[in-house]
């Protein structure tokens, strides 16, 4: 990270910083880097290579602009794509449409159905331990966080769990051209998704699911004013569920159980008593949120000092947001009865998470299926940890414990 004060971009006084959050580094070291340019810089430009682009770092900032999209729009919401070619729905359209299609997203991720979901999901999460649990070692990242999401996923869908494995590689390399490492192969494998989703479209149209227990059925059922989805939206909001619910929870799994087998008094105490594991899910979805929002200016204004204009990029990095002092004490710190928290893991305003509550669901049977099979473990040996930079998540992460 480097910094000098304002050109170009920004009148005179506006900070201006260089900070790549695609860079990867050890364990923690972008929540940690960030913690410091919180505090240094509440906005700034980030005059990055191949684009710049604004930054907020506070708490209530990211919040207030996150709600506002009326002036930080989701025409684009990745920072370095301001004009993408690509259509996430309903991320993408406008707030009149996009409640439309949210309410057929919320009726599918309620409460209510995810607790009709969880028998089946719980009896996976236990299964998938199973596979490993004899070998007293395993990837936490590869063995479990990118598979018990995947098995969800087509749980939810009212889709095959033998089709895991093979949705699990094509993210894995989808998320590969997200951080530029392979593009090419990134390509193929979002083709490869696209025309499995194709092949099911093809298959619910001759034959028909139970819309109450079949997702794809059921968006095929639906109606926006009066008229049929078409392949187009259907395709861009299917590949949207996988590209937000999968290497989502992966990521948090990760850090997670980094936690849990890094500090073994906190293991511990969730073990000794399992009450206290909904409030600690919620602790580390603020300690070690790691999406990162991007809006897209929709017109010009001045927000914190900076001449923000339209058509311009602005970063709300959750990570920093969410360990800012000024919302929460102790905020660099994991305190598992924290209380209140009321941080903004999944986003805030009208385009906040819609699987919310799933992905609380996952957290929480993972905790506790694992912690009843497997109570007790630490890090295994092998390379130091590696976390991948822009959406923030662990290569992997090897424990053991006694088989």
């Amino acid at each position: 990270m480097t910094d000098t004060t304002a050109t170009g971009e920004g009148a005179a006084g506006v900070p201006v910083l260089t900070a790549d959050i695609g860079q990867p580094g050890p364990v923690h070291s972008h929540f940690e880097e960030w913690d410091v340019i919180r505090e240094r810089c509440p906005a700034f430009w980030n005059d990055i290579e191949g684009g710049g682009h604004w930054v907020l770092t506070r708490f209530d900032d990211v919040r207030e602009t996150l709600q506002k999209v009326e002036i930080f729009s989701t025409e684009s919401t990745i920072v370095s794509d301001p004009n993408p070619e690509y259509m996430l729905l309903p991320l993408f359209l406008d707030p009149t449409q996009h409640l439309k299609y949210r309410q057929l997203y919320n009726a599918k991720f309620s409460p209510g159905a995810v607790e009709r979901l969880s028998p089946k999901a719980r009896q996976a999460c236990r299964e998938t331990i199973e596979t490993f649990l004899a070998s007293g070692e395993c990837d936490f990242i590869h063995d479990f966080a990118d598979v018990f999401p995947t098995q969800v996923f087509l749980l939810a869908l009212g889709l095959p769990l033998e089709d895991a494995p093979q949705i699990v590689d094509w993210v894995r390399k989808i998320f590969l051209g997200l951080a530029g490492t392979d593009t090419v192969v990134a390509d193929e494998a979002n083709a490869a998704l696209t025309d499995y989703f194709v092949q099911l479209l093809d298959d619910r149209r001759k034959h028909p699911g139970d819309p109450d227990t079949d997702m794809i059925t059921y968006f095929m059922q639906a109606r926006i004013d009066g008229e049929p989805i078409s392949q187009e939206y259907l395709l861009s909001m299917l590949v949207t569920l996988v590209m937000a619910g999968l290497d989502t929870t992966k990521s948090q799994l990760g850090f997670n159980f980094h936690h849990l087998a890094t500090h073994p008094d906190d293991r511990r105490r969730l073990v000794a008593d399992p009450s206290l594991i909904p409030a600690a899910i919620e602790e580390m979805l603020r300690a070690f949120a790691f999406v990162p929002p991007a809006r897209k200016l929709a017109t010009d204004i001045d927000y914190k000092g900076c001449p923000m204009k339209k058509g311009q990029m602005v970063l709300m990095p959750l990570w920093s947001a969410n360990r800012d002092g000024r919302a929460f004490p102790d905020s660099t710190e994991v305190l598992l009865d924290r209380t209140p928290n009321r941080h903004i893991a999944f986003g805030a305003g009208p385009h906040r998470c819609a699987g919310a509550h799933l992905a609380r669901r996952e957290l929480l049977i993972a905790i506790e299926e694992w912690h009843a099979l497997i109570p007790d473990y630490e890090l295994g040996t092998g390379a130091p940890l590696v976390e991948h930079g822009w959406q923030i998540g662990l290569d992997a992460l090897p424990l053991r414990w006694k088989a």
